[in-house]
């Protein structure tokens, strides 16, 4: 089948892919450049944009100022070219300023979730044209959104991202839903997430798949099953464009579908990642001594958190893979390789 063109409120790529926007750094200027010049939506990850003792004495000016320069970077790598947009954790605790520098930076949509995204229309004024993509993992939480943002704002979302159970990072489901994804399977989300629409008069927008998601015959199977398009994560870490260390992106390759396991995050949600040096400890229950100036996560304990998520993921960034947490989908065993990124939009191309 030839692979339809996506598009989200005013923009639209040539391909129905976004590319999720991988904090820490993995998201970055170059793969989010990389991918609108291939043809996809090209996400920055907002979060963890500079180092934590950087960021000790004045976080929000630290993180604005980075964030502000890594757009600008995008749009200059890319000609201006859109669709480029950002991703924001509800979760950390300098959102609102995340969006509105954002916003002031011209970005073309916003992607929200590790919670629910109820205030993210206050931040970004209608006239802007910014579109707005919530992530969900059920139709109650896609429900609890459409409702607020009706009541409060008087706005609809303009695409909605689905996250299976089989998805990488962190996950909005219990962990028996994780032990049985066939239970909460992205068809079954899909007739939750379509009925939730209909119900606020939202039915056109489109519905994008978020789980392993790895190569064409993937988007196909997501498309035929009733997809408006795919949201790709873990098989853009090892595109040379993303922005982690050479041994980093090794630990990926190298990874079998036994290294992958979930532990509970310092964000307060399950999350997927490699069995690292790291996790082992934490799955032994040795706590990393660290300290905190200032709470980068709203739902973070740094006194009962066994580890610093900040640090844990600009360890990646730097190859400390002894230190580094590694986030990824179910789906690790289709990363075989370091690959530039071209190389796999070529083929999606034609029939």
């Amino acid at each position: 089948m030839k692979l339809p063109p996506l598009k989200i409120g005013k923009c639209e790529s040539k391909f129905p892919v976004i590319q999720a926007g991988m904090g820490v750094k993995i998201g970055s200027a170059t793969l989010a450049a990389e991918t609108i010049k291939q043809g996809g939506f090209g996400t920055i990850a907002s979060v963890g944009m500079g180092d934590p003792e950087e960021g000790k004495y004045n976080f929000i000016e630290t993180c604005n100022k980075l964030f502000a320069d890594e757009i600008r970077k995008a749009q200059q790598l890319c000609d201006n070219q859109a669709p480029l947009g950002i991703n924001v954790m509800v979760a950390i605790s300098n959102y609102k300023e995340i969006v509105e520098t954002a916003v002031k930076e011209g970005v073309d949509f916003i992607i929200s979730g590790a919670g629910l995204p109820l205030n993210l229309p206050e931040y970004v004024p209608a006239e802007s044209g910014i579109a707005l993509i919530p992530v969900v993992s059920s139709g109650r939480a896609l429900d609890v959104i459409l409702k607020t943002w009706n009541r409060k704002y008087n706005r609809k979302p303009d695409a909605v991202i689905v996250e299976g159970p089989r998805n990488g990072g962190h996950l909005g489901f219990t962990m028996e839903m994780i032990e049985h994804p066939e239970t909460c399977s992205l068809d079954i989300l899909l007739k939750e997430i379509k009925t939730s629409l209909a119900a606020f008069d939202c039915g056109n927008i489109p519905v994008l798949a978020a789980e392993m998601v790895s190569c064409r015959a993937d988007i196909e199977r997501m498309l035929q099953m009733g997809y408006d398009g795919v949201q790709i994560g873990t098989h853009f870490i090892c595109a040379e464009e993303s922005g982690i260390d050479r041994k980093s992106k090794e630990v990926y390759v190298n990874a079998k579908a036994e290294d992958v396991v979930i532990i509970k995050s310092p964000v307060g949600l399950p999350v997927r990642v490699l069995k690292t040096p790291l996790v082992q400890r934490v799955l032994n229950g040795e706590r990393a001594k660290f300290t905190c100036p200032y709470r980068c996560l709203c739902t973070c304990n740094p006194a009962q958190s066994l580890f610093c998520i900040a640090r844990a993921l600009l360890a990646p960034h730097a190859g400390d893979t002894e230190n580094g947490l590694y986030m990824c989908g179910s789906n690790i065993e289709a990363v075989t390789r370091i690959y530039p990124l071209k190389e796999f939009f070529d083929t999606l191309h034609g029939e």
